[in-house]
């Protein structure tokens, strides 16, 4: 579990993954894990982004 790995994580866009090494590291005392990890985008953020997205999708189905 390292820095570099959990950033490679948020590249992939794998937020979860890379949310539980920076938490924890931070447990461990990294201060920029807890840096990190307070950057990452949040669950609800996210979710509201995918429902936006699929409603687009379905108003373009039902459009065609």
């Amino acid at each position: 579990m390292t820095l570099t790995l959990a950033e490679l994580y948020v590249r992939q866009g794998l937020f979860g993954r890379a949310r539980e090494i920076y938490r924890r590291l931070a447990e461990e005392g990294n201060e920029t894990a807890r840096q990190k990890l307070a950057e990452l985008p949040s669950a609800p953020a996210e979710i509201a982004v995918l429902q936006d997205l699929l409603a687009r999708v379905q108003d373009r189905r039902r459009g065609r």
